[in-house]
């Protein structure tokens, strides 16, 4: 295989204030390739949009900062990329739709006007009818009457704001799109037809995709492969399959199964996992879940685990650091 589209090694990133140090990603590991999905998973503080901040390096300015490890995107090292050279990669290269499309979108601009702003700042057409068609055309690629394009964000329902959010992402068609939780703010209705729109434009356009959610059967849907992030570390990743269907898996990931309704068995009433994800500020010594883990042994409070793989499948965990889970 060749060069991955986008290769992620070893990467800490930390927010610093007066207040507080947050260790909020440490030692993140990832790849992605041309036209594929990769699903992030974990709960929420976990460090999945941390991760994705730092791939367009929009993290907050004085207070957060990239402290070790390196970003290969599509050839550019995003860590030593100037500002300038930022700009020319967000919007053509890497792209993001933002969690709530409420406010991602300017209320006092037309959504015509914000599409068309990405495509005049990467200078896509010489002239404004070339601007004008083009947002007509991705109008109608999202399922929107180009005759609402002077309109403002207000004039629209949660679900049309999504869709105009997905539009601005891929008016020029990038590389990467990074989709945090696209679908939180919606309801369920809505939810499946953005999440149809988003797989039908990826698989149109051949865009590689980072889908940041909570929902399991989201990730089931649409993505190629997962990894399972905790306390700023991905502990498991593998393809869907492997996640899904295996036999082999970690603590967490078990427990986040165990946490979902199975609408084939009856129950009384489901299997949280206890405790709470770890103080960001004070992160414990080891294996992060140690304080939360069932199968937690001495190792696991004094030694950070060891990857352990098969096939690409990947789990951190010291049940499996002979080969294969203890008996």
């Amino acid at each position: 295989m060749g060069e991955h589209l986008l290769e992620i090694k070893d990467l800490y990133v930390e927010y610093v204030t007066d207040d507080a140090h947050v260790y909020a990603v440490n030692g993140i590991d990832l790849f992605l390739d041309r036209g594929e999905t990769l699903g992030l998973v974990g709960e929420t503080g976990a460090g999945k949009t941390t991760t994705a901040l730092s791939i367009l390096k929009l993290l907050p300015e004085k207070v957060g900062r990239i402290a070790k490890g390196s970003i290969l995107l599509a050839g550019t090292d995003v860590t030593a990329a100037s500002e300038a050279e930022m700009r020319l990669l967000r919007g053509e290269t890497v792209s993001m739709i933002f969690q709530d499309p409420m406010t991602s979108l300017n209320p006092v601009l037309t959504v015509g006007d914000q599409i068309a702003e990405v495509l005049q700042l990467h200078k896509k057409y010489k002239d404004k009818a070339g601007v004008e068609a083009r947002v007509d055309e991705i109008l109608k690629m999202v399922g929107l009457p180009p005759e609402r394009k002077q309109d403002f964000p207000h004039q629209f329902s949660g679900g049309m704001k999504q869709r105009i959010v997905i539009a601005i992402a891929l008016a020029c068609e990038p590389l990467l799109l990074l989709a945090d939780e696209p679908t939180t703010a919606l309801d369920v209705t809505i939810q499946a037809q953005v999440l149809a729109l988003m797989n039908e434009l990826k698989q149109d356009l051949d865009t590689a995709m980072i889908l940041i959610t909570h929902d399991l059967g989201v990730v089931a849907q649409t993505c190629d492969r997962v990894a399972v992030v905790y306390a700023g570390e991905i502990i498991e990743t593998g393809t869907v399959e492997q996640i899904f269907s295996g036999d082999r898996h970690h603590p967490y990931t078990v427990g986040l199964f165990q946490s979902i309704p199975d609408l084939k068995k009856k129950t009384r009433r489901l299997h949280p996992i206890d405790g709470l994800m770890p103080d960001p500020t004070d992160l414990p010594s080891g294996c992060k879940f140690h304080t939360r883990c069932p199968k937690c042994a001495q190792v696991c409070m004094e030694r950070r685990p060891k990857p352990w793989e098969e096939d690409g499948h990947i789990i951190r965990c010291h049940l499996f650091a002979k080969g294969g889970p203890e008996a």
